[in-house]
């Protein structure tokens, strides 16, 4: 009697046709990942490591960050790569992931951190998310295409925000927080909602996250402690949109 085989996980993941930038302080440690991606069906190109520089044409929908020496000593290029490209969603993958390498790597501009140990599938599946969501927000025929407050304005198609015409530079995570909570100005939305719509999971622990954004961009709009704030904190709920004009 002949018992079918089940398929790979690879045989069975559909084709995204989606581009990553993949850089790593350690290129043989990265080599089973850079493997994985591919049988995730995802097209990888290599970014290079070195501070300063940046690659020039290809093309990516997502850079993924393989720190196999730990996030501490490497705070410095993801801020870099953060600022250089703040279109991109950037995803870092640290192997012996501390509490506090995940605060700092998403302090300094990091969309999503994950423990090396849990594979490269689970960074393929949080991406695909991430896409999901933003291809969701942008095809919403009610979505508006810019919202105005006063000086500050926010552009969707463009994932662009400016005061007085000044760009403000704000990674993919950080514009999508702000736009969430900016087509909801004046209203209150909790933690669990932004974590379900914009993380993908419910707030089943102390995950930071979305607070750690907020803080972000509080610091690139300018708000200070003590002066009126453009996002409020609604103690033990969540965040509020001030939409009075700037």
């Amino acid at each position: 009697m002949l018992l079918s085989s089940s398929p790979s996980p690879a045989a069975v993941m559909p084709r995204t046709g989606r581009s990553l930038g993949l850089a790593c302080d350690d290129p043989v440690a990265a080599l089973p990942w850079r493997q994985a991606l591919a049988d995730e069906g995802l097209t990888l190109h290599d970014w290079p490591w070195h501070a300063g520089t940046t690659p020039g044409s290809e093309r990516a929908d997502a850079l993924v960050l393989f720190l196999a020496r730990g996030v501490t000593e490497q705070l410095a290029r993801l801020r870099e790569l953060a600022a250089r490209r703040p279109d991109l969603p950037i995803v870092v993958v640290c192997r012996g992931l501390r509490e506090l390498d995940h605060v700092l790597a998403l302090e300094m501009g990091a969309d999503d951190v994950i423990d090396a140990a849990l594979g490269a599938a689970v960074a393929a599946a949080r991406l695909r998310a991430l896409w999901r969501r933003t291809r969701a927000v942008d095809a919403s025929p009610a979505a508006p295409d810019a919202l105005h407050f006063g000086r500050l304005s926010l552009l969707r198609r463009e994932r662009c925000v400016s005061r007085q015409g000044l760009a403000i530079d704000l990674t993919e995570g950080e514009f999508e927080l702000l736009w969430r909570l900016a087509v909801q100005a004046g209203e209150a939305v909790s933690r669990q909602v932004l974590l379900r719509e914009l993380r993908g999971f419910c707030d089943e622990g102390p995950d930071r996250s979305i607070d750690s954004r907020v803080y972000r961009i509080r610091t690139k709009l300018g708000d200070r402690h003590g002066a009126p704030q453009r996002i409020r904190t609604i103690r033990n709920f969540g965040y509020l949109f001030s939409p009075m004009p700037d």
